[in-house]
C-alpha cells in the first residue's frame, strides 16, 4: 500500500522522522510527503491508494484537492483543537494506520463544491472547494452588491460584506461563524449565508444539491473577490457571476468507528457540560 501525506507546514522534519515515519514502516505502508500547494493539474499528481493528514483542517482541505482528484479516501489526524475535519488524535496513529492498512473503516461521501466564473458570458476555469465559495470584500468601509440566483430565477440582491456558498461540510466553517445552520456533513444541500447583509430579509438558505446557485456581482466595489477555502482566486467586477454547484464525484472520507459527528459537535461546542457540573 502506497499512502499520500499531506502534513501541516509548521510540522519539522525531526517530529515526521520520530512520531510518523516509524509507524508507517512497522505498517509497511510505502508513502510520499506532498508539497502544501499542489499543481492544479490532475496529470501532475502523485499516485497513491490513500490520502493521510496530519495537521488541521486547513492542511485537510489541502489533503482534500488531491484526494477527491485521484478518487481515493482521505482521513485526518489532529495536531490542532477546534477542527471538524481531522477527527483522530495523533496519539492514535498507529490504530489509524492499522485501520487504513486492513481496510477496517467506512467510507463517508461528502459533497464538496464546484465552481466557475464567468465573465462577459463566458466561462472561465472551473474550481473546487471542501467547504465554501465566498464572493465579498477586503474594503472595510465598502459594501458589494450580489444578485443571488438559484437555477437562473432571482431569489434575492444582497448589500453585503458578501456572500457564503458553503457545503454540508462547510457549515462548520465561515458559514457558522457568519450565522449559518449546522448540516450533517453527509447531506447533499449547499448553504447560501449572507455577511452582514444591510437588510432585515437576509437569513441564510439551504439549497437542495441538485441546483445551481448564481453569484453576480452589480456593482463597482474595490477589491471585490472570489474565494475558496479562504484562498483567493481572483478579483470580480460588475457583471461578473460564479456560478456554484456540486462537484461529481464527491470526496470520499475514511471513518474509523468514532467519532461521530454529534460527538464530535458535542465535544467542539461544549454542548451539555454546564449541566453535568451542576448535577455532578
Amino acid at each position: 500500500m502506497r499512502v499520500l501525506l499531506q502534513v501541516h507546514p509548521d510540522l519539522s522534519q525531526e517530529f515526521l522522522n520520530d512520531e510518523v515515519f516509524p509507524h508507517l514502516a512497522h505498517e509497511d505502508i510505502g508513502f510520499e510527503v506532498l508539497p502544501h500547494f499542489l499543481p492544479a493539474s490532475r496529470d501532475k499528481l502523485p499516485e497513491g491508494e490513500f490520502v493521510l493528514v496530519i495537521g488541521g483542517d486547513g492542511t485537510f482541505l489541502a489533503g482534500a484537492m488531491v484526494a477527491v482528484q485521484l478518487g481515493i479516501p482521505i482521513i485526518g489526524v489532529e495536531m490542532g483543537h477546534l477542527g471538524f475535519l481531522c477527527q483522530q488524535p495523533i496519539e492514535k496513529l498507529p490504530e489509524v494506520l492499522d485501520c487504513i492498512r486492513n481496510e477496517r473503516y467506512e467510507t463517508e461521501l461528502r459533497h464538496i463544491l464546484e465552481c466557475t466564473i464567468v465573465k462577459d458570458g463566458v466561462p472561465a476555469r472551473t474550481h473546487i472547494a471542501v467547504n465554501d465559495v465566498v464572493v465579498g470584500k477586503s474594503e472595510i468601509t465598502q459594501l458589494v452588491v450580489v444578485t443571488v440566483s438559484i437555477d437562473g430565477e432571482v431569489l434575492a440582491n444582497f448589500k453585503a460584506d458578501g456572500i457564503i456558498v458553503a457545503s454540508a461540510t462547510g457549515s462548520t466553517a465561515y458559514s457558522l461563524s457568519a450565522g449559518g445552520p449546522l448540516l450533517e456533513p453527509t447531506m447533499e444541500s449547499m448553504v447560501i449565508t449572507p455577511i452582514c447583509a444591510h437588510t432585515l430579509y437576509a437569513k441564510p438558505y439551504v439549497v437542495d444539491g441538485a441546483r445551481t446557485i448564481g453569484l453576480r456581482v452589480e456593482k463597482e466595489t474595490p477589491d471585490t473577490f472570489m474565494s475558496m477555502d479562504g484562498r483567493k482566486i481572483g478579483q470580480l467586477v460588475p457583471g461578473d457571476t460564479v456560478s456554484v454547484t456540486l462537484h461529481k464525484p464527491p470526496l470520499k472520507v475514511a471513518r474509523l468507528a468514532l467519532p461521530r459527528f454529534f460527538s464530535v459537535l458535542r465535544e467542539k461546542f461544549g454542548w451539555g457540560f454546564e449541566f453535568k457540573r451542576e448535577n455532578g
